[in-house]
């Protein structure tokens, strides 16, 4: 069953269903929830979980936002599902640190989320 679902997912069709998906599903949830302009952006979503956790004060970004929550918890069980979870390290991950820490506050400072 699992490969079945597997190969559907990697075939042409399988594609155009989860673009199709994630087309409806974007808008229709920036409808229901988010700030008018705020869509999926993942670096605005962590400066929102950081105030929440009380690591800065400004009250009005200070929510544990369930996107993230959802798209780690998504991706663990899809991974583990289908046989593709493998915890490793990289190398250098203090240069990988301090990259992603710019990559997010340029995302933030020049609004880089789609």
């Amino acid at each position: 069953m699992i490969g079945r679902i597997s190969r559907f997912t990697a075939s042409r069709w399988g594609i155009i269903l989860a673009g199709a998906l994630i087309g409806v599903l974007a808008p229709l949830l920036q409808k229901l929830g988010n700030p008018p302009n705020m869509g999926i952006c993942v670096a605005c979503f962590e400066r929102d979980i950081a105030g929440a956790l009380g690591l800065h004060r400004a009250a009005v970004v200070q929510y544990i936002r369930p996107e993230i929550i959802g798209f780690v918890l998504g991706a663990l069980v899809a991974a583990v599902a289908f046989g593709e979870f493998r915890a490793r390290a990289g190398s250098a991950p203090i240069v990988r640190f301090v990259l992603g820490a710019f990559a997010m506050i340029g995302a933030l400072a020049f609004l880089g989320c789609p």
